[in-house]
């Protein structure tokens, strides 16, 4: 569930950008997301992942990539570019760290 989340955000991005299909790619993202929160919620409820100050990563990007794309359609400049980047960066380091963690507890186990 989080691989494909995380693929159909990539694609849903990848189409945003490169053809004129908007509402294909905003569904493709909201299912990525959909998906990763899916997973995200049911690892949390098992136990099997106990968060941590990972989701302030996580909470913080998904601000600051919310501001840039907001900025880009109201006027693209390299700030809107640069926070959308940045918020990626941010929500890319939480799953990375989500992944280790959820690998640790499952060898202590």
């Amino acid at each position: 569930m989080l691989f494909a989340g995380i693929i159909l955000l990539v694609a849903g991005i990848v189409l945003r950008n490169l053809t004129e299909l908007d509402l294909t790619a905003v569904l493709l993202i909201v299912l990525g997301v959909l998906f990763k929160t899916y997973y995200i919620v049911r690892m949390a409820r098992s136990g099997e992942y106990k968060p941590g100050y990972e989701l302030y990563f996580l909470f913080a990007g998904l601000g600051i990539f919310l501001s840039g794309l907001y900025l880009k359609s109201q006027n693209p400049s390299v700030i809107a570019g640069l926070l959308v980047f940045t918020g990626i960066l941010l929500k890319t380091s939480f799953i990375v760290i989500f992944i280790v963690r959820l690998r640790a507890a499952r060898k202590r186990k």
